[in-house]
Order: C-alpha cells, then structure tokens, then sequence
C-alpha cells in the first residue's frame, strides 16, 4: 500500500522487503547505507517508492557487504 508523505509515495520496510525478496532488517540496513531513501514515523520506516523502483540488486549483489560488528548470520541479521 503506498502512503503519501510530503507529497512523495512511500511503502513500509516490511512491503519493500517483500518487493526485494529480503528482510525489513536488511531493508533498514539499505536505507542507513543511503542505498535506499525514506524516512521515519510514527508508524515505523517508510521506504520512498522512487527509491525502491531504482534499486539495482545486481549492482548491490555484486559490492561486498561491509562486516557485521558481531558475529551473525544472514538469518540474525541480513547482512549477507
């Protein structure tokens, strides 16, 4: 479901973690690399439509990611 907020389309983390076939937890990672635009509220992170649309999964698949500071696993934290 998009969401106007200050004119721009925005859907949650969790619909743009569905639409990229990842986790919202990676979705929050996405979005404080500034891979990915959108903003808070008072009902939890909403990523910009605009920015969902132009993200490159190749591109990001073919960067590594940068190391957890913890020991985890892609199932803990989704950054692999």
């Amino acid at each position: 479901m998009t969401e106007i907020i200050d004119g721009i389309a925005h859907v949650t983390a969790a619909e743009a973690a569905s639409e990229l076939a990842t986790t919202e937890t990676r979705v929050l990672m996405l979005l404080k690399q500034k891979t990915l635009q959108g903003t808070l509220s008072d009902l939890g992170w909403f990523v910009t439509r605009a920015s969902l649309d132009g993200y490159d999964r190749d591109r990001e698949a073919a960067q590594p990611h940068p190391t957890c500071r913890t020991a985890c696993t892609a199932s803990k934290c989704g950054c692999h």
